[in-house]
């Protein structure tokens, strides 16, 4: 069995004014949250910007592996999340934790967030797997292994790893879109359109690049990417 923290709706003044960290099962608002960092423990993220849910913040601890059943049946601790929050203005800090009772099964620990549309985001852990859906400021990483997806709008993008995939659909164009990918090995794809003119840029040691068009110098959006390995595909 899992332990959750849940972060569904508390006094965001309260927390504006004195700050603090947040403990497994407290509960607080972030309405006010223009930023969130996640670090520590590698983990599945999860964020949205969906004005329509309440925004609020789960992580999860969970075990998997080929005991994980018989370990969550037997050990209501198997697979505990430690994860703290700390809250400082209208930035958010999430540093992911869980303790595993034994080295049978592994811990796989999730992060899910609904923030308010134009939230900056930055991830940076050594291995993770991120899921964006909605509209974002920014979105930076930095790690060792990452498998990366966002579908909506970021207008300025930074991604950096060693073993890196990702996949960015955007949803409209704005015109300001700057996108950075740096990785020793990648693999891109980038959507922005039909008969959408983009600047790219790839420097690498060995590279597939497969785009439909030709490169527009000065367009927007702009998209540099650098690495020893690279597979990019832009459309």
């Amino acid at each position: 069995m899992s332990l959750i923290l849940s972060i569904p709706l508390f006094f965001m003044t309260l927390l504006s004014a004195f700050g603090g960290s947040i403990t497994p099962g407290e509960t607080f608002d972030i309405t006010a949250i223009r930023s969130i960092v996640i670090r520590g423990d590698s983990s599945s993220i999860r964020i949205t910007t969906d004005a329509g849910r309440p925004y609020e913040a789960v992580t999860t601890g969970r075990r998997i592996g080929w005991f994980s059943s018989w370990y969550s049946n037997w050990f209501f601790n198997a697979c505990k999340d430690e994860s703290r929050v700390q809250i400082d203005g209208t930035s958010m800090t999430i540093d992911v934790a869980v303790s595993a009772w034994s080295d049978i099964g592994d811990c796989a620990p999730d992060v899910s967030a609904n923030v308010p549309a134009g939230a900056a985001v930055k991830i940076d852990q050594h291995a993770f797997m991120a899921r964006l859906d909605g509209n974002f400021s920014s979105f930076r990483t930095s790690g060792n292994a990452a498998d990366i997806t966002l579908d909506g709008h970021a207008s300025e993008v930074d991604i950096s790893g060693t073993a890196v995939r990702a996949n960015l659909t955007y949803a409209s164009i704005a015109r300001d879109e700057k996108i950075g990918i740096e990785a020793t090995s990648l693999d891109a794809t980038l959507g922005f359109g039909a008969d959408v003119p983009v600047d790219y840029t790839v420097t690498a040691k060995a590279s597939l690049v497969d785009a439909e068009k030709p490169s527009v110098p000065g367009a927007k959006p702009q998209v540099t990417i650098r690495g020893d390995y690279v597979r990019a595909r832009i459309r």
